[in-house]
C-alpha cells in the first residue's frame, strides 16, 4: 500500500502547470492542514482496514515547502498512529529550490522524510524565465548543497525539455550540470502546453515542434542515469512510489484533488480547496470493471521496466510485437523496447 498526500499551495503557478494548485491563498493553509489531518485519519482507518504496511508516502503539489515545517508535525503524528509503516518506508516530499532553508531540511529529516524531489526544471536562465519559474541557477546548487549537508542522501530533480530554448547542445549541457549534483534520480518531462495553463494563453501548441527525447535519453545514459520508465532515470535508485503505481497496487490519496484506488473503486476528493476544507471526508467513488483494471495494467506496465503480464494480452499480437522488435519477453511479462512508444503499443494491444 502507498499513500499520496497533496499540498496544493504555490507562491507562483508555473507557466506549464495544470495541477490542482493555488497561488496567493496563504490564509487557507492552516484550515487546509487541519482538514488534511481529518482526511488522513479517516482514509487510513477506512481504506486500510487490514492494516497493510505503508511502503511509500509521497507529499506532492503544488509546492509542499511553501508550508511551514511545524505544520507537518500533526500530519506525521496521525500517520504513525493510524498506520503501519514498513521499516524501509520511502517518504518523499517535493520542493522548490528558492524556498529551501537549512532549518526546513532538518525539520523534514526529523519527521522521517528520507527523500526530496526538487523542481529544478532547467539550469538555463532564459528557459526558467520561459517556464515562469522563480528560482535561478545559483538557487539550484545552493539548495542541493543545503539538502545534502542536512543529511539527505536520496535526492531527485525534475527536468523539462522540448521548450523553444532547447537544442542538442543545451540538452547535453542540462544533463551535464545535473550530473555534478549529489543526486541519484532524475525525472525528465517533455513540455506539454495544456488548456488552463498560463502558457496556453500565449501558445496554442508547443512552439518547439521537435522532440529531444532521444537526445536527453542518450545524454542521461552517458552520465550514468539509466531509464526504468518513460520519464524516470536512476543513478542507483528507483522510486518505490512510482514502481507501486506501475504495478497497479492499491493506493490512498489525501488532500484536495487527490485520487486513490482501493479494490475496484477509484476514490476522488474535492478538487476545490475551499470545498475540500469544508468537507474533507466527502469522497466520490468510481466503480471499476475488470476491463478497466486490465487496460490500466497494460498502459502502466508498458511505460516501465516492469512490463505487463502476457496472460492479459492477445497471444498473436504479442508475437507480432516481438517479431517486429517493438517488445521483448522477460519470464511471463511483455516489456517495451522503447518506453517512448509505450502508449502507442498499449493502444494497439487494446
Amino acid at each position: 500500500m502507498i499513500l499520496y498526500i497533496h499540498i496544493p499551495f504555490c507562491n507562483n503557478k508555473c507557466g506549464y502547470c495544470v495541477f490542482n494548485s493555488y497561488e496567493n491563498q496563504d490564509h487557507l493553509k492552516q484550515p487546509y492542514m487541519q482538514a488534511l489531518q481529518l482526511d488522513l485519519i479517516h482514509s487510513l482507518t477506512h481504506n486500510n482496514q487490514s492494516n497493510t504496511e505503508i511502503d511509500s508516502i509521497f507529499f506532492g503539489g503544488g509546492t509542499p515547502n511553501t508550508i511551514d515545517s511545524k505544520s507537518y508535525k500533526k500530519i506525521f503524528e496521525s500517520i504513525h498512529h493510524y498506520s503501519n509503516l514498513s521499516k524501509k518506508c520511502e517518504i518523499t516530499i517535493e520542493a522548490n529550490p528558492d524556498l529551501i532553508t537549512q532549518q526546513w531540511c532538518r525539520d523534514m529529516l526529523d519527521l522521517g522524510i528520507n527523500r526530496i524531489s526538487l523542481g529544478v526544471q532547467s539550469f538555463f536562465e532564459d528557459k526558467l524565465l520561459f517556464l515562469q519559474r522563480h528560482h535561478n541557477y545559483k538557487d539550484i546548487f545552493q539548495s542541493i548543497d543545503l539538502i545534502y549537508k542536512s543529511g539527505f542522501k536520496n535526492i531527485s530533480i525534475d527536468l523539462i525539455y522540448d521548450t523553444p530554448q532547447d537544442n542538442q547542445k543545451r540538452i547535453h549541457e542540462e544533463v551535464k550540470n545535473a550530473s555534478k549534483l549529489p543526486i541519484n534520480h532524475i525525472s525528465a518531462y517533455s513540455l506539454s502546453i495544456e488548456n488552463g495553463s498560463k502558457l496556453s494563453k500565449i501558445y496554442d501548441n508547443n512552439p518547439q515542434t521537435y522532440s529531444f527525447f532521444e537526445e536527453i535519453s542518450q545524454a542521461l545514459k552517458i552520465y550514468g542515469f539509466n531509464p526504468y520508465e518513460v520519464s524516470n532515470y536512476s543513478r542507483g535508485y528507483k522510486v518505490q512510489h512510482n514502481l507501486a503505481y506501475w504495478r497497479s497496487e492499491e493506493y490512498i490519496g489525501c488532500g484536495a484533488g487527490a485520487v486513490g484506488r482501493i479494490g475496484k473503486n477509484r476514490i476522488y476528493s474535492h478538487s476545490n480547496i475551499k470545498q475540500y476544507i469544508q468537507t474533507p471526508l466527502e469522497k466520490k467513488l468510481e466503480p471499476l470493471t475488470e476491463e478497466n483494471l486490465r487496460v490500466e495494467n497494460i498502459f502502466l506496465g508498458l511505460r516501465c521496466e516492469l512490463g505487463v503480464k502476457t496472460d492479459l494480452l492477445d497471444e498473436k499480437k504479442v508475437e507480432i510485437l516481438i517479431k517486429e522488435n517493438k517488445c521483448h519477453l522477460k519470464k511471463n511479462r511483455l516489456i517495451a523496447n522503447n518506453y517512448f512508444l509505450a502508449d502507442e503499443i498499449a493502444l494497439w494491444l487494446m
